[in-house]
């Protein structure tokens, strides 16, 4: 960490006018950035996508860090900090007594593209490296021995459009590592009726949980606001737990599913469908307008 520090603030310096001359600075990940910005005396915006100790190594390092963000950056009233999903800011509350919104993603960068369903037999799924098993082959294989029209399609092999990804049927989203990734939220933001697998195994995961990578804290938070460790994979009440707190269960109108058949059965119907992608829009619309007031507030 001290040497990512140095590194950046000769690059701030390097940056001369351009640095000094701004309103405010804008840090995201690392966390550690906006430390080191917030010495150079501007206001900062911070939206966190992932833990605020991602890249710091050592319980020394990673408490370091922590009293600074409490006691430096947090309290200044210029500054502004967010997270793009409730799990983790109740990440970093389990690690210091800080309260930090979320505030999740609009993907205001997909407009207009919006649900339009005219590619009426295929299912857009996400495709994560998988090492035994090919996701489309299996899912196809299972549309046809069950005589279902559906063909799945890769969203990140086909080169689609957002406007293009809007014309499938629906999407089906695979979890991996990372449990808070911008497809999920452009998928819903633009209404196009998503399914994720109902499996609390997501939570083992080696990014946004990572095992034995975060385990220093700066006070022990209360256990009615933080009765499960995030990180602790023996732990499996507190797995299943933790899996109730992510996106996937969390937003409204994204929809869970614990069967291929299940899938298939709620695939079938395009007028669900329509309702479940006029969930969507509602939700998408009620965070945009709540959103519009956090950050104007911030500006």
């Amino acid at each position: 960490p001290q040497l990512f520090e140095e590194a950046f603030r000769g690059a701030l310096l390097r940056e001369g006018a351009a640095f000094a001359e701004a309103d405010v600075g804008y840090c995201s990940e690392p966390a550690l950035a906006c430390a080191v910005m917030h010495e150079g005396g501007k206001p900062l915006i911070g939206y966190f996508g992932v833990h605020i100790a991602f890249l710091v190594r050592g319980r020394e390092e990673q408490l370091r860090l922590y009293r600074r963000f409490r006691d430096e950056l947090v309290p200044d009233p210029r500054n502004t900090f967010a997270t793009v999903a409730p799990y983790i800011s109740l990440q970093i509350f389990h690690h210091l007594p800080v309260e930090v919104p979320a505030v999740r993603p609009l993907s205001v960068y997909t407009l207009p593209a919006t649900y339009s369903a005219i590619r009426p037999n295929q299912v857009l799924f996400n495709k994560r490296p998988v090492a035994f098993w090919d996701i489309k082959i299996t899912l196809d294989t299972f549309s046809k021995v069950n005589g279902e029209p559906f063909h799945f399609m890769d969203a990140l092999e086909g080169g689609y459009s957002f406007t293009e990804w809007c014309e499938f049927r629906a999407a089906v989203y695979f979890p991996y590592d990372w449990l808070q990734t911008m497809a999920l939220y452009d998928w819903a933001n633009m209404a196009i009726p998503t399914f994720v697998p109902d499996l609390p195994m997501y939570t083992f995961s080696r990014g946004t949980n990572a095992l034995n990578e975060w385990l220093a804290s700066s006070w022990l938070a209360p256990s009615s606001v933080s009765p499960h460790n995030y990180n602790d994979w023996a732990d499996l009440p507190g797995r299943v737990y933790w899996w109730l707190m992510t996106d996937f269960r969390a937003l409204p109108g994204v929809e869970t599913f614990a069967s291929i058949s299940e899938l298939f059965g709620t695939l079938s119907s395009q007028e669900a469908l329509w309702r479940q992608s006029g969930v969507l829009r509602q939700a998408q619309q009620q965070r945009a307008a709540q959103s519009a007031l956090f950050w104007r507030s911030a500006a």
